[in-house]
């Protein structure tokens, strides 16, 4: 198996090279102080592998080569918005993929959020199954017409970047024991949520 795609659970660590989140710091900072964590931090390798092993770069980008960076049609947006989340969804993991996943998410509760991190919401589904297929769901979003302008806008590129991915119990309210404990070690208020007295996210 690929080592990028061998991760941990319950901790953030292994993000800490590789993803620039304000989220993941504090997670690092919460961890460095003894509170559990009770997610499972997907690294950008998981996402990377379903883009290569599809050869979807390429593909997608074929689908693009004729907009304007500078003065983009938003009508051929649209069509190739429908082309690329056709190949997302016909887009398959590698068995590695699936069952380093499926390891992971061993003891995880049943209604389960799949979000990326620092963004508050995400999508809510059921099992180990749902979270898989959760995981297409996020990287289509990367497709949709406002994300490809604001890419097209910031760096003349429809190019993404592969990113990583939080799956933890799907958690409504914050936890106020966490949420002081968390206010303390960050120095600053922040909102903890949290499952079975274990972090799962801070705002």
């Amino acid at each position: 198996m690929n080592r990028a795609l061998l991760f941990p659970t319950a901790t953030v660590t292994h993000l800490e090279a590789v993803v620039r989140s304000a989220e993941v710091a504090d997670l690092l900072a919460l961890e460095g102080a003894g509170m559990n964590l009770g997610l499972v931090a997907l690294p950008p390798a998981v996402e990377d592998s379903l883009y290569r092993f599809n050869n979807l770069p390429g593909r997608l980008a074929a689908l693009y080569g004729g907009i304007d960076p500078v003065d983009p049609d938003e009508d051929l947006l649209e069509e190739a918005e429908e082309r690329a989340v056709r190949l997302i969804d016909q887009a398959h993991n590698l068995d590695d993929v699936i069952d380093a996943v499926y390891e992971a998410l061993e003891g995880m509760p049943t209604r389960l959020m799949v979000r990326r991190p620092g963004e508050a919401e995400g999508l809510v589904v059921t099992g180990r199954r749902g979270a898989l297929l959760a995981l297409k769901a996020l990287a289509r979003t990367d497709w949709s017409v406002p994300n490809v302008m604001a890419r097209l806008t910031e760096t003349a590129s429809v190019a993404v970047d592969a990113r990583a991915v939080f799956v933890h119990a799907a958690v409504a309210a914050p936890d106020p024991r966490l949420s002081a404990r968390a206010s303390q070690v960050l120095g600053r208020d922040v909102e903890a949520f949290g499952w079975e007295g274990s972090v799962t996210g801070v705002r």
